[in-house]
């Protein structure tokens, strides 16, 4: 359309010219025309780049009209069973395959694997080898290829997703920054509990966030994040204490924490992990973490590798054996001596 559009302001120029040689048309004629020809060509190519803009914003109404239109994968069956409460056999995983949409590498492939209540169960391994998948199974986000995800014995699939979700607290490596005030932040694990200050400050002293808490100007009520005005922005290991009271204000039953202190000092990690082992006793705990220092005060740890479990035990049996996580653990402790 450009170039049509130049071959006709240079063919309108050369018909003026032509015709003025011919003496059909005056100087002054010559003059007005060519400022004619060259504002119309003007507005010519202003409509020709508005119409190719339109087409460019068009492309993401497409994608917004496509968003909208999506519908959850995962979803509750009719007449769904209600989460267990309390869970008396935790879950199983039995003979589970997964690979994400659109890739063909199996990530998990005949997992076996129980996660029984009042159990600290650590998962480990190289990056890529199911710890988080294995998470998202659990609390079904996805669902596996083949095999069966169970709690209590009966398929994560029978559950109503929303009570399920409701007996679940996760926090993941990459948690979420909300730009509202401190309680609010809190609150959004439990969004129900939003004025009950005082539940709000016993989940905040659970994940040590109340020390953040006492050196903002507005407490409570300060605005965090820099996309408000009076905002106040919050170092990493800050954000993970915050993050970490939400999952604390669930009060669930199984609670999940994948390197939910990756952003925090050793000696703050230290510090959650004492108060962790205290808060979850008598609760399902599941955690990832590659800080032995850490893993260690879990009851189980489960030693992935290659989509399978590689070893089972806990610290003292695994390091006896001498097998992955033996090495594991002396690699990382050989950098500390």
């Amino acid at each position: 359309m450009s170039v049509i559009g130049t071959a006709g302001y240079y063919s309108a120029y050369v018909f003026v010219i032509w015709r003025t040689i011919a003496g059909v048309l005056s100087i002054g004629e010559l003059t007005l025309l060519a400022g004619a020809i060259q504002q119309a060509s003007s507005n010519i190519q202003q409509i020709f780049s508005t119409v190719s803009s339109i087409a460019d914003q068009a492309l993401f109404l497409t994608d917004l009209i496509a968003f909208f239109e999506m519908r959850p994968v995962i979803a509750s069956k009719p007449n769904a069973l209600p989460a267990p409460r309390p869970i008396i056999r935790g879950f199983e995983f039995r003979n589970v395959a997964f690979r994400y949409p659109g890739s063909p590498r199996l990530v998990l492939d005949g997992l076996n694997f129980h996660f029984h209540p009042g159990e600290r169960v650590a998962l480990i391994g190289e990056n890529g080898e199911g710890k988080t998948t294995i998470v998202k199974l659990l609390t079904r986000l996805y669902d596996p290829i083949e095999g069966q995800v169970l709690l209590d014995g009966v398929d994560l699939r029978e559950y109503n997703l929303e009570d399920l979700y409701r007996e679940i607290g996760v926090i993941f490596k990459a948690f979420m920054r909300y730009g509202l005030r401190e309680r609010e932040n809190i609150a959004l694990g439990r969004i129900g509990q939003l004025d009950d200050l005082p539940l709000l400050h016993q989940s905040a002293q659970k994940s040590m966030a109340d020390e953040v808490i006492g050196r903002l100007p507005h407490g409570y009520e300060q605005m965090l994040g820099r996309r408000f005005d009076g905002g106040v922005d919050l170092s990493g290991g800050e954000w993970q204490k915050v993050a970490l009271a939400r999952a604390y204000l669930r009060d669930a039953q199984i609670l999940i924490l994948d390197e939910h202190t990756a952003a925090l000092d050793a000696r703050s990690e230290y510090e959650v992990f004492q108060r962790f082992a205290e808060l979850t006793a008598g609760k399902m705990a599941l955690f990832i973490s590659h800080r032995f220092s850490t893993v260690r005060m879990a009851d189980r740890i489960v030693v992935l590798e290659s989509g399978h479990i590689a070893e089972d035990g806990s610290h003292e049996r695994l390091t006896r054996l001498g097998g992955r996580y033996a090495e594991m653990f002396e690699l990382q402790a050989a950098s500390y001596r």
